[in-house]
């Protein structure tokens, strides 16, 4: 129970599921080939939203730019491929590229003038978006390349095709921050930073590498979110703010650094795009979608607290005595001779 209550994304794909399978039942426009894959859809990009995001919780802090560096990374490939003639692949490497030097710009800052991640990121995620629409005097780029409209709009069946990107991101991250010396350093820096800067990691290298990533993920998103629209729009990311928070939250990433759940992410992904399409299905108030991600971000929120309250509860059971053990004693175990007189 207690482990369940720590993966909170749990009860929500549960509820989710069984909401699915009712309407599907009810409603035979929710269970169509089609609907479902504009779910996964959906889910795919938000999917690469939160974890931009959750690279940087898992430090510790939080990038308000990751709508602005995908709407300049957007201009950029809208640039390079229809003002300039890039070739398509230089092109969308040229946007992608983009997205980790804005990453780093934030991370060097932080890291150097030691402000407030919230304070840097809202600056620069500003000044990103008004220099996506000061290149394009506010218009849209029509003509972009045809692979990425092929990979954000086609499908096999239900299933997407930018989806293997999504699922492929999940997977590196979870294997980076887990089997890598400077992903679990990440993990490390976010679960306790005192004691991490005390064994010798460096709270500046982890912010660079953090912030890097995020925005290499951001330009990621943008470059699948130009498919998806088919256009390369200044306004990409304006309206990001609350899934790159929503995302990884519900998905079980803590706002206080050390756990990132990849994962959790790709399912609380489906979460929210599934509760968004039911919405529309039932014919709700579009206004209807931001209070449900609000409510399930506080019921995530609140859900960890129950979990870390009962992880607490089980440590102090298991010890018998509610103290913390003595070095190399076993948990439970009484102290013997002069170990239990200290």
């Amino acid at each position: 129970m207690r482990r369940a209550l720590r993966v909170q994304w749990l009860p929500l794909l549960a509820a989710v599921a069984i909401a699915a399978i009712v309407l599907s039942f009810t409603t035979r426009q929710f269970g169509s080939t089609y609907n479902i894959y504009v779910i996964l859809q959906t889910a795919g990009v938000d999917a690469v939203i939160g974890l931009s995001q959750m690279l940087v919780l898992a430090i510790g802090d939080m990038s308000l730019a990751v709508g602005g560096i995908a709407g300049l990374v957007t201009v950029v490939v809208g640039n390079l491929f229809q003002v300039q003639h890039w070739p398509v692949g230089l092109a969308i490497l040229g946007g992608v590229i983009a997205g980790p030097l804005c990453g780093l710009l934030n991370g060097a800052i932080i890291a150097k003038t030691g402000l407030s991640a919230f304070i840097v990121t809202l600056a620069t995620g500003t000044a990103f978006t008004g220099v996506a629409y000061g290149i394009t005097s506010s218009l849209p780029y029509s003509t972009v390349p045809s692979v990425l409209v092929n990979l954000g709009q086609g499908r096999y069946s239900f299933i997407p095709y930018l989806l293997a990107i999504t699922v492929v991101t999940a997977v590196i991250m979870a294997v980076g921050l887990h089997w890598l010396p400077s992903g679990r350093a990440l993990l490390a820096m976010g679960g306790n930073r005192e004691a991490a800067v005390l064994s010798g990691l460096s709270r500046q290298r982890a912010t660079l590498i953090a912030h890097t990533l995020s925005g290499l993920l951001a330009g990621v998103a943008a470059v699948m979110y130009i498919g998806v629209l088919g256009t390369a729009t200044p306004a990409t990311g304006t309206d990001w703010l609350i899934i790159s928070f929503a995302v990884p939250i519900v998905g079980g990433t803590a706002l206080v650094g050390g756990e990132a759940p990849a994962f959790g992410c790709l399912a609380a992904a489906v979460v929210l795009a599934s509760i968004n399409d039911v919405l529309i299905v039932l014919n709700i108030s579009t206004y209807a979608v931001e209070m449900a991600e609000g409510l399930l971000i506080f019921a995530a929120v609140l859900a960890g607290r129950l979990g870390q309250a009962a992880q607490r509860s089980g440590n102090q059971y298991g010890r018998g005595d509610g103290k913390a053990p003595v070095a190399g004693q076993e948990p439970g175990q009484k102290p013997l001779g002069s170990v239990g007189a200290r």
